[in-house]
């Protein structure tokens, strides 16, 4: 709970001290979290972006589309445990709200053990399937493929396993632990991985990775965020389960929905791992920006449930992730709005075999920034327990994504077709998701102050740097025009967001201090 210091009115709240929404432990502990988490996530960035270029640099595109689609496989690997972590994971937010911590733990033991046997059972079938087509296919072992499905089961056990560790030490709101991890794993990622790929290609890449998951696996081990032991309860594990598969099942087709686009690429063009290497160029760059939006939604995801816990109120949690989208909306425009400009002639001359994948960058920032911004509804869903609704709407935006992509790629629109349907599909996600779920519990002002912060903070400078992008250049000098149009976007991005946070009422709430539960 939240009591303010002075008396202004908020929200249309009446005058004198007044409880408004805040996370339990405050807006200036998340702060600091978010520094935390936002300066591992910018060395993480920078070290993913060097990594992510060397990698072209020593692979050609064919050889790169089939590393996306091993890292596909990767992500896959996720969703093999029947759900029961998510639900062991959800437990424990709202645990540390209630107090009721015994029973979460015994969830997390139980989880560990479901979670270990499924990871075994996924690597299993990627092995199987490997091993098949290096026997049985026409390109026998010196395709690319069967060594990729191989490399992907053995990694995904040792991945699932850290997944997990990760999870728990978020729940905690460890993120100090989390971001050392995340920098450890880049640092091995950009010497190991970027290493054996310079001495054995594609081969070498995944050894590399093998030897991130390794250190990933130590780190976890010594800073755990709980000692995990096997356990048995089958009632408990079904009643874990049936809060978690809704939710495993979301992030399945979440999952689906994210990668649809490369999925539809290998599917339907004849030169498909080439299309795909130029492809994941685009997608380095929303990459960039769904990494620093998950950054956020990450920091505030176990506190709705802390919230929740605490309060049982669903109104409280809606009020906490608006007001929360409008801090991620005015972090994710500056740095959309410079990808737009800057990201495509940058690129261009630093990877021309990868040109075909410049155009669809401005297609797909501005839907990357709506998948990002649609990150606390979804999660606000999970945490009030109405997974069923949050996978609906991505169900359908799934379906829209299909469709549009379907008839870019079967109309000869090529790249930049795929982007747009793609794009287009992730604002639709946007619309579904926050209509079944903030639209519902916010008051008719709280929704038009949503709307309003929302279009502040990423209208102008994602119009402006749209607008610069499709503008020739002419005869100016490309790297002075550059120039040019950064300090412009940033500009205007400055006012916008400054106008937000005097009109939004965001110096009075950060004077806002935590409330005990017994106050």
């Amino acid at each position: 709970m939240i009591v303010s210091t002075d008396a202004p009115t908020i929200d249309g709240a009446v005058l004198g001290p007044t409880r408004t929404c805040a996370p339990v432990s405050g807006w200036r502990r998340t702060l600091a979290d978010w520094l935390v988490v936002g300066g591992a996530t910018a060395v993480c960035h920078a070290l993913g972006a060097a990594t992510s270029l060397l990698l072209r640099f020593l692979l050609g595109p064919a050889e790169m589309g089939v590393w996306q689609a091993v890292k596909l496989l990767l992500s896959y690997g996720n969703y093999a445990n029947l759900g029961i972590s998510k639900g062991a994971a959800r437990e424990l937010t709202i645990a540390r709200g209630s107090g009721n911590m015994a029973a979460a733990l015994q969830g997390l033991n139980l989880a560990f053990t479901v979670n270990t046997l499924t990871s075994l059972l996924y690597a299993a079938v990627l092995v199987g399937a490997g091993v098949w087509i290096g026997v049985r296919g026409d390109d026998g072992w010196s395709g690319g493929w069967p060594l990729g499905l191989i490399a992907a089961g053995l990694l995904a056990v040792l991945s699932r396993h850290v997944t997990f560790h990760v999870t728990i030490l978020r729940s905690q709101q460890a993120f100090k632990v989390t971001s050392q991890l995340s920098i450890l794993e880049a640092v091995l990622t950009l010497s190991a991985a970027v290493g054996a790929t310079w001495c054995f290609g594609l081969i070498g890449l995944y050894a590399g990775t093998l030897t991130v998951l390794l250190g990933s696996l130590a780190f976890v081990v010594a800073y755990r965020g709980a000692d995990l032991d096997w356990a048995w309860n089958l009632a408990e594990i079904r009643r874990l389960t049936v809060i978690g598969g809704p939710i495993l099942l979301t992030g399945t087709v979440s999952s689906l929905f994210y990668s649809l686009d490369k999925l539809m690429i290998l599917a339907y063009l004849s030169d498909r791992e080439f299309q795909l290497g130029c492809y994941s160029l685009a997608l380095m760059v929303t990459a960039q920006l769904l990494g620093l939006g998950n950054m956020f939604s990450t920091v505030m995801g176990p506190r709705y449930g802390e919230t929740f816990g605490q309060s049982g109120s669903r109104r409280e949690v809606a009020r906490l992730a608006a007001r929360a989208s409008e801090l991620q909306a005015a972090a994710m425009s500056l740095p959309g709005a410079l990808a737009i400009v800057v990201a495509p002639p940058v690129l261009a001359r630093m990877l021309p075999d990868y040109r075909a994948g410049l155009a669809p960058i401005v297609w797909l920032v501005p839907g990357a920034i709506a998948l990002a911004v649609a990150l606390p509804a979804s999660q606000y869903l999970i945490a009030v327990a109405r997974e069923r609704t949050a996978l609906a709407a991505v169900s359908l935006a799934t379906c829209l994504a299909a469709l549009g992509n379907h008839v870019a790629l079967a109309g000869g629109h090529g790249l930049v077709g795929v982007a747009m349907a793609t794009s287009a599909a992730y604002v639709a996600y946007w619309i579904l998701v926050m209509g079944a779920s903030l639209w519902r519990e916010l008051a008719p002002r709280e929704r038009l102050r949503y709307m309003a912060m929302l279009a502040l903070t990423l209208g102008p400078a994602l119009a402006v740097a749209i607008g610069l992008a499709r503008t020739p250049s002419g005869s100016a000098d490309p790297w002075f025009r550059l120039a040019v149009d950064v300090v412009i976007v940033a500009a205007v991005w400055s006012f916008s967001a400054a106008l937000a946070w005097r009109v939004g009422g965001w110096q009075q709430q950060w004077r806002e201090v935590p409330m005990t539960k017994h106050q």
